[in-house]
């Protein structure tokens, strides 16, 4: 039976509180996941936990995070049947080779880092994974469990399909115990959208692993020891109990699943369903703190929907979360956003209801294409990742009742003598200034670029007359410079007098260049003006802020800098970059090794889901034999490459699956610049690549020489990379194009 809209409405809430239970159970787990912080230690420095251990301004990802959401894209990415293969590409395309992602530990130590390497010699999942290539102690290490959460967000109230798509996921790495470990909390998380208690939780998560198993074993062990030891205060015996009988010296590796399974227990039924105090319960029991208590928030989180979720947990994520994968862009979560796609997942799986892959996103009357911002505010206290810089005089919350459509919106109350002026913003691109902890290198390339349309609603409503100015305005990355735009001064209301309120007013702006720059931050400066008294207190509310249209801009490498081991705003795989100067150029060098197990290199930014792409750009060729403009980038397997292919030929090439096939090609005689002395200067090569529709072409220095259609990606990132061993000095880049292939989306 298909879902109401109701149905789906409370599915995608309780979706989005299973991502924030997930992300505050890492971020407390994180800081003492390290063998330093033994249960002893916690115990007793920190003894009974109730918040965060840290606070950081932006708290990024690891691999309990990073795994669950990128690699759910294996699915998502086709919505065809998941099979292990499937699942192996995933781990290959999201991933920079040997950065972020996962624990890059040693294939000897790191689970995930063997499974990796495996895949890239070309063993297929799920031998990757199996215990016979790995042995038993690697295969059943508790990375089996940690990347699975997301499969049971997707199959609300169906535990055994959640079950299944965890064991085939998981299957690239985990063997055994450890694939029933993902089937485990696959099953608890799907069947937590429905239930009426932990013990049915559990029930679930039994019915899906085999009677005998040594994950069902300490499942039911635990249960028994809660049985007979249900105080709260009885946890710590109840964690020294799996110590004694399930511990590390019956079951090796030091990252066991078996052990933190029994943790995960403890603090489901310990915590008795409560989000905050489950998880607490789970870090303050050591083992793998952040894993442990991710698994739970996530379906704790889903268990109590948006209600159950601590305030003090909730508020410090600000409905973002930082991922390390391949894709800067990607990296950047907005949890409504990231909710609702999940939920139309979902929806497709359960009934064929919804808009597949959200290819265009129906919001207010308007569609918008994946690759376009909307923030609408829907989702039950979601601010989509806005902050209030002044809070003295200034508060912000979301609101039901008062939206321009829909239900929800933000409300921006200003409540003081003579209150100052306060921004309201987003942040387009973190910096590393922006970020305390960088364990997991990320890389970010901007969510907003020059030549967009800003769109948001905005209404006020004033207690006491006033006049209110929005100055939207935005601040570059690499300089700090602050752009503020034209003022608009939101339509008057006095409700006290009139007893009606304003109307809505559309603020709405063109991103400016930004001189090679990138935008680090957008928003609004608000400036009230109090008619008479000098007391204020107005609402100020705010509606459908959206980001879309066409896109043009230049990348200025003489202003970009190297940050978490990349160069801004690119990510690298399989190659090292530098910015070089050379006879006044100055560009982004790029070098590629002799990998035997590469497939090209690649140098990506830009809008995941640019669809229609037009890019230019000047190379030296320094060694070797190639320089290529990539297009539709979809990861490091999955992309087109233009210009430049190898000795004296250009060609466009497609890489799909990691496997390269020439589309088209010519001979092209260059020269290369290795031997030539200063006076004799540069041959730089300016290549110039376009992607519309299908059509693919390419020219060389001002000529077009190859022109070719192939429809297999219609969307993805821009980059720069080389078909074979070599190094390239790459400048004057310029980007420009849209992500639907059209105009900008009508005025609303």
């Amino acid at each position: 039976m298909k879902w109401t809209k109701e149905e789906k409405k409370v599915i995608t809430e309780k979706i989005y509180a299973g991502l924030i239970g997930m992300d505050a159970g890492m971020r407390l787990g994180a800081p003492v996941e390290n063998p330093f912080w033994t249960y002893e230690r916690l115990r007793d420095h920190y003894g009974d936990i109730r918040g965060y251990l840290r606070v950081h301004k932006n708290h990024t990802a690891d691999d309990d995070v990073n795994g669950p959401i990128l690699l759910v894209r294996a699915l998502t990415d086709s919505m065809g049947d998941l099979t292990p293969d499937m699942a192996g590409e995933a781990w290959l395309n999201y991933t920079r080779f040997g950065k972020g992602m996962f624990w890059w530990g040693g294939e000897d130590v790191s689970t995930e880092h063997r499974a990796y390497m495996n895949l890239r010699r070309g063993v297929k999942a799920p031998r990757s994974g199996s215990s016979e290539l790995n042995g038993k102690t690697a295969s059943e290490q508790i990375g089996g469990q940690i990347f699975s959460d997301t499969w049971g967000l997707i199959c609300p109230g169906d535990p055994e399909r959640a079950a299944a798509y965890a064991r085939t996921a998981a299957s690239v790495s985990h063997d055994g115990n450890g694939l029933h470990g993902a089937a485990f909390i696959a099953a608890a998380a799907a069947a937590a959208f429905e239930a009426g208690s932990v013990d049915e939780i559990l029930d679930a998560g039994l019915r899906v692993l085999p009677e005998n198993c040594d994950y069902a074993g300490v499942v039911r062990a635990v249960r028994a020891f809660y049985a007979a030891h249900p105080q709260e205060e009885a946890f710590r015996d109840c964690r020294n109990y799996i110590e004694k009988e399930w511990g590390h010296d019956k079951f090796p590796g030091g990252w066991h699943i078996i052990p933190n399974a029994g943790i995960c227990i403890t603090g489901l039924l310990y915590g008795g369903g409560d989000l905050g105090r489950s998880i607490e319960i789970s870090v303050m029991c050591g083992f793998d703190t952040d894993c442990n208590a991710s698994s739970i928030g996530t379906i704790l989180g889903v268990f109590g929907g948006l209600e159950g979720v601590p305030e003090r947990y909730r508020e410090p994520i600000r409905d973002t979360v930082i991922l390390s994968g391949v894709s800067g862009y990607l990296n950047i979560v907005d949890l409504p956003s990231l909710a609702r796609d999940l939920a139309e997942t979902a929806c497709v799986l359960h009934d064929g209801d919804g808009v597949q892959n959200r290819e265009e996103i129906p919001a207010c009357g308007r569609k918008y294409r994946k690759g376009d911002l909307v923030f609408d505010f829907e989702l039950p206290g979601s601010t989509h990742g806005l902050v209030l810089s002044e809070r003295a005089s200034h508060s912000l919350r979301n609101v039901a009742g008062e939206a321009w459509r829909g239900g929800r919106c933000l409300e921006l109350m200003i409540d003081g003598k003579r209150p100052g002026p306060a921004d309201l913003y987003f942040t387009s691109c973190f910096i590393r200034s922006d970020l305390e902890d960088e364990r997991y290198e990320p890389v970010f390339s901007p969510r907003v670029y020059p030549g967009q349309t800003v769109s948001c609603m905005m209404r006020a409503e004033h207690i006491a007359p006033a006049e209110v100015t929005a100055v939207p305005f935005v601040t570059l990355a690499m300089s700090g410079r602050r752009i503020d735009l034209t003022p608009v001064k939101l339509p008057r209301s006095a409700q006290q007098i009139t007893g009606k309120t304003a109307d809505w007013c559309e603020v709405k702006f063109m991103v400016p260049d930004v001189g090679g720059d990138q935008i680090h931050e957008l928003g609004w400066r608000f400036f009230l003006k109090p008619d008479e008294d000098p007391w204020a207190l107005s609402k100020i509310y705010i509606d459908m802020v959206t980001v879309s249209g066409p896109m043009d801009y230049t990348v200025d490498f003489s202003i970009q800098r190297e940050e978490f081991g990349q160069i801004t705003p690119f990510s690298f795989s399989d190659c090292a970059g530098t910015i070089l100067t050379e006879e006044g150029k100055t560009g982004l060098c790029l070098t590629m090794k002799d990998e035997p197990t590469a497939c090209g290199c690649q140098a990506f930014t830009g809008n995941y889901y640019q669809r229609e792409v037009h890019v230019s750009a000047v190379a030296d060729i320094l060694e070797g034999n190639s320089a290529m403009l990539l297009l539709r980038g979809q990861g490091t397997r999955r992309y087109y490459a233009l210009g430049i292919s190898g000795g004296n030929r250009a060609g466009i090439v497609r890489y799909d699956r990691g496997k390269a096939e020439e589309l088209a090609a010519v001979p092209l005689v260059w020269e290369t610049d290795a031997g030539r002395s200063a006076e004799e200067g540069r041959t730089g090569i300016l290549l110039e690549a376009s992607a519309v529709g299908p059509q693919l072409s390419l020219s060389v220095n001002g000529i077009e020489i190859l022109e070719t259609e192939d429809d297999r990606f219609s969307y993805g990132m821009t980059g720069l990379g080389m078909s074979e061993p070599g190094r390239i000095l790459v400048s004057d880049l310029h980007i420009s194009g849209n992500c639907d292939g059209e105009d900008s989306p009508p005025d609303p």
